[in-house]
């Protein structure tokens, strides 16, 4: 390699990772600016369900499925680090197509390990070039109904088991102005989520637009600032959500997906698994939660629809749209007998109930029991004795 290519090569680095370190420190210090006032010892806004600040890892684009699954799996574990994947209905690049049910199964899979599917737009169009050229009712009909909709007609293909309805949703390319926001919340969604905005934090129980910081992509991530802007989470009582796209190790060649030159940009939106687990362990030691973005808006969610109205005849108002998790703290004893009932998913939410009657239902995985730690007396009924061998107490 000639001398002249070597020094330009040198150059472009020195640059880029002056761009990198020039844009994470003014997030840093406009982070610092916001939050001087922000360490306070009164918290009466801390969420009831784990009383621990934490963050939200969003993922965009649902065409990165099997990134998402074959990666994601393996990091955050079942019910453990909480994770929201925002989802189209669509393939970006092959040829627009709707997603497949191997597709579906695999966010579905997703979602029975914990993670929220939230949405993301039925194209991914952007909301305010959308709404220029054919009008904001027209991109809420469009991109915002007509994804809902697609959800709620799709099932596993074997548990058929289907998508909880959406409570967050976030922007495609973070491109929004107040008017969209005030037309999906509280309409639509509890919580809509851009980029950038202020201290990026967001208090539990909230409701409207949320700000993020993406890692990826030409904003790239710097791990001095993500440490340090994490520590300042943590001393704020506060939460945090970091955006991200595919999960890709470092050496992945996007070209063997055969996409062609119109998703070589989208390669580029990659975060590698061993970032995200440097992520998780610092928050860990920390002392830091991972929750979904549902749950940072203060929201209980179910998979099974039966469950979900056992619940709902025990709140002080059962027509609300979405179930405050604040609800489900007050709750000591559960009758859920005979309530043609399959997935525990929501019960984790109940931390401190002590009596738990099951009988008479479809139940087959109990393993979210483990997370109620003042659980001390459970009636499983006869049909259910012999299916609970996974679980200690």
């Amino acid at each position: 390699m000639k001398l002249k290519s070597k020094i330009l090569i040198t150059l472009n680095s020195i640059k880029r990772n002056y761009y990198n370190w020039r844009y994470w420190n003014n997030v840093y210090k406009n982070m610092m600016k916001y939050t001087q006032s922000l360490a306070s010892k009164d918290k009466s806004y801390m969420l009831l369900y784990k009383n621990k600040p934490g963050i939200a890892l969003s993922f965009d684009d649902s065409f990165r499925i099997n990134d998402w699954y074959k990666y994601g799996n393996k990091i955050f574990g079942y019910y453990d680090v909480k994770v929201t994947f925002n989802i189209n209905a669509i393939h970006h690049f092959k040829g627009k197509r709707e997603h497949t049910q191997k597709e579906i199964d695999m966010l579905l899979e997703l979602q029975s390990m914990g993670h929220e599917i939230g949405h993301h737009g039925f194209k991914h169009k952007k909301a305010t070039d959308y709404s220029n050229d054919f009008g904001l009712d027209s991109w809420i009909e469009d991109e915002i109904v007509t994804l809902i909709d697609w959800m709620d007609q799709q099932s596993h293909s074997k548990t058929l088991e289907k998508f909880k309805k959406p409570v967050s949703f976030a922007f495609p390319h973070f491109l929004f102005d107040s008017k969209h926001v005030s037309e999906l919340v509280p309409k639509y969604f509890k919580i809509v989520r851009g980029h950038l905005y202020k201290e990026n934090l967001i208090s539990f129980n909230h409701s409207g637009f949320t700000p993020s910081i993406c890692l990826d992509g030409y904003y790239s991530y710097n791990l001095h600032y993500i440490k340090k802007i994490m520590r300042l989470v943590k001393k704020s009582g506060k939460n945090l959500i970091f955006t991200c796209h595919s999960i890709l190790p470092k050496e992945f060649d996007w070209d063997v997906y055969g996409w062609g030159k119109e998703a070589k940009k989208s390669g580029t939106w990659r975060i590698t698994p061993q970032m995200i687990q440097t992520i998780i362990n610092e928050a860990r030691e920390i002392g830091l939660e991972f929750y979904t973005t549902s749950e940072i808006a203060g929201i209980a969610t179910f998979i099974d629809h039966n469950f979900e109205k056992c619940i709902r005849e025990l709140i002080s108002n059962p027509s609300l749209k979405w179930i405050p998790l604040s609800e489900l703290s007050p709750i000591v004893e559960l009758d859920l007998s005979n309530q043609g009932i399959s997935n525990l998913d929501g019960i984790q939410y109940c931390v401190n109930l002590e009596k738990l009657h099951l009988g008479g239902n479809n139940i087959t995985d109990f393993r979210l029991l483990k997370k109620l730690p003042k659980l001390k007396k459970i009636n499983f009924g006869n049909d259910l004795k012999e299916k609970i061998s996974n679980i200690n107490y």
